[in-house]
C-alpha cells in the first residue's frame, strides 16, 4: 500500500522517506492535492522499466508482423499508452 505525502513534507523528511522506501514502503507525493510523483523501491522501478520495454517490443513485433508503416505503429502505441493512463487506478 502506498502512503500519500505532501510535497513540502516530502522535502522536509526526504531522508526518512528514503529509509522507509528501503524497507519496501511506497509514497505518492502530492502538490496542491494532486499526485505528481512516486517514490518507490528501485526493484519496483526496474520492474516497471522491464514491463515497459517488453510492451514496446511487442508493439514493434506486431507492427513488423502486420507490415504496418512505422508511423501507423507509433499511432497505435500512443493509443495504447493513453488507454492505460486513462484506466481506473487500482
Amino acid at each position: 500500500m502506498e502512503k500519500m505525502i505532501a510535497a513540502f513534507e516530502a522535502r522536509r523528511t526526504f531522508g526518512k522517506i528514503l529509509q522507509q522506501v528501503l524497507q519496501g514502503e511506497r509514497f505518492v507525493v502530492e502538490r496542491n492535492g494532486e499526485a505528481v510523483a512516486a517514490v518507490v523501491p528501485i526493484e519496483v522501478y526496474e520492474q516497471w522499466k522491464q514491463s515497459r520495454n517488453a510492451f514496446f517490443a511487442k508493439i514493434r513485433a506486431a507492427a513488423k508482423e502486420a507490415d504496418l508503416p512505422e508511423v501507423e505503429a507509433d499511432r497505435l502505441a500512443e493509443e495504447a499508452i493513453q488507454a492505460v493512463r486513462q484506466a481506473p487506478k487500482r
